[in-house]
């Protein structure tokens, strides 16, 4: 299904086709990124048609689950590139959500809406029962709506929690992996060879990833803001496509490689980290790029570590997200940050979150405060998760701390 795209989502798009086409004219690797963006959504929803199991999936730990279970996600990130205004109308008048909701809830519940009305063949929502409060009553919205919601409760684990507590935990998310693979495939039994082959992948996607990651430190401009933010988000979903998103990481390698350092280029280049969501507002990117700034360190995905491949699959998936997540209280997250300043000797951060998530704006507050007094400058933005242009003051906001830092 390709449903008519309004015109915020059209000239979004039209964004993403100068950047691979004009901006990113040098980079093959690049371009077929954009390629993958661009028909992410719409080949979706055609393997859906034909019989795939296709869910919208929220939850990045589940993905090599998905993928090991011959399904697709279609991940959230992508339900604000494609919403606009008109989603977010459908959920404040017929949803009668609060105006001041966070505008990432409003966007997908509208969008989903929008899309069962023009038949739509993904009707099945993936999510977290503790990724906040608004989106707990979106998934009994939904419900309501027809759609086959499944949520997980995502297993926190402090830091200091070893021995025994640790292993009830690894217990009690091995048991949750099996319920979500029941809710996927109709059986908990789950196929750990496909599994651990997803896993092997997994890893060789984020070596490769932070091949890149150190690389673009030589060539800070070669992959611009638009670029790496893509780069990064398909890190948790490939496109759809593993075998392609792949290929664009080994040309990347590859194209990044095979080029000469170029002094000057790094010396202008103003090394800044980047963290909290991606917003869909695409002027924000331009605007960095355009300031001299270059998104070197991220803080939002994690890729530093590699899942276990010698133990049983789905514990390696149990295992691995109990150890890698930044979750808790935000003091834990700035350490993750910290390690960041250090690996890219960023001269900023860029703190982003999106309107109406009052939670995200005082874990802003507080990072913006340590950081401070670290002497690390930072500026914390609010947008918008659905599509839409940039308001002029928030522009020259990041024009005006970008050049601050020069």
């Amino acid at each position: 299904m390709s449903t008519v795209l309004t015109s915020e989502a059209q000239e979004q798009l039209n964004h993403i086709r100068y950047s691979r086409d004009t901006v990113h004219a040098h980079s093959p690797a690049i371009q077929k990124l954009f390629n993958l963006v661009i028909d992410y959504v719409d080949d979706a929803e055609k393997a859906g048609k034909n019989g795939t199991k296709v869910i919208w999936a929220g939850v990045p730990w589940a993905m090599p689950l998905i993928y090991s279970a011959g399904a697709i996600p279609v991940a959230f990130s992508e339900v604000g590139r494609i919403s606009g205004q008109e989603a977010i109308t459908v959920s404040e008048d017929y949803y009668q959500m609060p105006a001041e909701t966070c505008s990432m809830v409003k966007a997908t519940a509208g969008e989903w809406h929008l899309r069962k009305q023009a038949g739509t063949s993904i009707t099945r929502i993936f999510g977290s029962s503790s990724g906040c409060e608004p989106y707990n009553l979106a998934w009994e919205v939904m419900k309501k709506e027809g759609f086959d919601v499944y949520t997980s409760d995502v297993v926190y684990r402090a830091p200091g929690v070893e021995g025994e507590r640790y292993e009830e935990l690894v217990r009690y998310f091995v048991d949750e992996i099996h319920d979500f693979n029941e809710w996927l495939t109709g059986s908990r039994e789950i196929d750990k060879e496909s599994l651990h082959r997803e896993i092997v992948r997994k890893n060789y996607l984020m070596r490769r990833m932070r091949e890149i990651m150190d690389l673009r430190l030589q060539h800070p401009f070669h992959v611009k803001s638009l670029g790496i933010m893509y780069l990064m988000n398909g890190l948790t979903h490939y496109f759809g496509k593993p075998e392609e998103y792949t290929e664009v990481l080994d040309a990347l390698v590859e194209e990044l490689s095979g080029l000469e350092t170029d002094e000057a280029e790094r010396q202008r280049a103003i090394p800044l980290i980047w963290t909290g969501g991606s917003g869909q507002e695409f002027g924000i990117y331009e605007t960095i790029d355009d300031a001299g700034g270059s998104l070197l360190g991220f803080v939002s995905s994690p890729y530093t570590r590699d899942f276990p491949e010698d133990i049983d699959p789905v514990e390696s998936v149990a295992r691995f997200q109990l150890q890698s997540q930044m979750a808790g209280a935000s003091i834990y997250r700035r350490h993750v940050i910290e390690q960041q300043v250090d690996r890219i000797q960023a001269r900023g951060l860029i703190l982003y979150g999106y309107l109406g998530c009052s939670f995200g704006s005082v874990t802003r507050e507080i990072y913006r405060d340590y950081f401070h007094n670290k002497g690390i400058p930072s500026i914390n933005l609010e947008g918008t998760f659905q599509v839409g242009a940039p308001s002029g003051q928030l522009l020259t906001r990041i024009k005006a701390f970008i050049e601050m830092l020069s």
